[in-house]
């Protein structure tokens, strides 16, 4: 595979990443992060394929430099983070110029998808509240599907059981 910093270089890492070759990804993009030395972007997409290559150490060290430049990455922070989880630490193991915003699975989300979804008439796509989220938070600390399975148990939250998550609608039911 030919590495290059052309308009379609980003083929290379999608090629890499489908077939999960995190070596490769680690390789194509300290290369490109080295040809690239001041190009903060670049060198966050190599310390992200540390982490998908699982060298979380390696990472933290690499993405702490990084966030030292420029603290409010918000790429570089959730990197951080995912390298902090990937060592079964916390985010209270780093010193953060301003601690991120990290919201879990646990009854302030479920506050906060019922105050989003009070405000909507009619049912919304499910990842229409996902993405409220993601836009809303630093940090997730859950996936989709998660949040999907915590919130269908729920009385409060009407969802397409039915449906895959991708596919359904939900909506915050009133109680009388």
């Amino acid at each position: 595979m030919k590495i290059d910093d052309d308009f379609e270089a980003w083929e290379n890492d999608h090629y890499l990443i489908e077939n999960q070759d995190w070596v490769g990804l680690v390789k194509l993009r300290k290369e490109r992060a080295e040809k690239n030395p001041n190009d903060l972007y670049c060198q966050w997409r190599y310390g992200e394929a540390l982490i998908y290559n699982k060298e979380f150490d390696k990472a933290l060290r690499f993405l702490t430099s990084i966030y030292k430049i420029d603290p409010y990455y918000l790429d570089v922070i959730q990197s951080i983070l995912d390298a902090l989880y990937g060592l079964e630490r916390t985010e209270n193991d780093f010193n953060w110029v301003e601690k991120p915003e990290i919201l879990r699975l646990d009854d302030k989300t479920k506050r906060i998808c019922e105050d989003f979804l009070r405000t909507k008439k009619k049912p919304i796509p499910f990842l229409s509240l996902y993405e409220y989220l993601i836009i809303g938070f630093d940090y997730l600390k859950f996936q989709e599907k998660a949040l999907y399975e915590y919130l269908i148990i729920d009385e409060s939250f009407e969802l397409d059981n039915h449906k895959e998550f991708w596919e359904a609608d939900i909506k915050f039911i009133q109680k009388k």
